[in-house]
């Protein structure tokens, strides 16, 4: 029996198969880590392929940024980027994002619609400049990279937070999601979350609000019995 066998019993107990896998099984399957990794499952393109990524209560996959990592200046970051392992996307596509809702912020106690004045900006490869703002998300679709001929794509866009109030410390939270020239519709919703000039274990606890709950003890052994009833009706089956 694989891992997958067990996979609806572990999103029972709100853990993910990812949690089961080495940090080095983990680091060789995912090329670059921190970037949002893409392939293609039934026809269409999908996000965080091997599941190593964190998740967040409603399903989402979560990637973590920051406006202030000296290479981009104080206002803007490249970072993550998008990629694929060879061989994963169809060759010669156009692969594409498209922003949803509202740019959030985070209060101090939860995240909430930013301030107005505030605007999050991502820039595509063809200048387009897609404008997340309390208000929504203006020109929402962009161009991220054309697939090469070995059927893979490793860009970086530029991420800007201005207006009023961007030299203020504080967090953000925009909502995207990802398509190609020739697939339909997009993959599920993910969120990118920047840290603006906050300490480090500020943002990741206003980070942490957004992730699904840890499973208590009392879960952990759940499951361990769990596993251990499918063994045995498993080798009865054999038997």
């Amino acid at each position: 029996m694989n891992l997958q066998s067990f996979a609806p019993l572990l999103r029972a107990a709100g853990l993910s198969a990812a949690l089961f896998l080495t940090a080095g099984a983990a680091q060789a399957q995912h090329l670059h880590a921190g970037d949002v990794e893409l392939g293609v499952a039934g026809g269409a393109i999908v996000v965080d392929p091997e599941g190593l990524a964190e998740r967040t209560a409603n399903g989402y996959v979560l990637y973590e940024a920051d406006f202030r990592d000296f290479a981009g200046g104080l206002f803007s970051t490249d970072d993550p980027g998008f990629v694929s392992e060879d061989d994963a996307l169809p060759v010669g596509a156009i692969i594409r994002y498209r922003g949803l809702g509202v740019l959030q912020s985070w209060d101090g106690a939860a995240w909430s619609t930013a301030a107005s004045g505030l605007t999050l900006g991502i820039l595509d490869v063809l200048g387009t400049n897609t404008l997340f703002s309390s208000t929504g998300v203006t020109d929402p679709v962009g161009a991220i990279a054309q697939v090469s001929a070995a059927g893979d794509i490793h860009s970086h866009l530029d991420f800007t937070i201005s207006g009023d109030g961007a030299a203020t410390a504080a967090a953000y939270l925009i909502t995207l999601e990802i398509g190609a020239s020739d697939a339909a519709g997009y993959s599920t919703p993910f969120y990118l979350a920047f840290n603006s000039g906050l300490d480090e274990e500020v943002f990741e606890a206003a980070v942490g609000t957004l992730l699904a709950p840890v499973p208590e003890p009392g879960t952990w052994a759940m499951l361990a019995a769990g596993l251990g009833l499918i063994g045995v009706m498993r080798r009865r089956q054999q038997g």
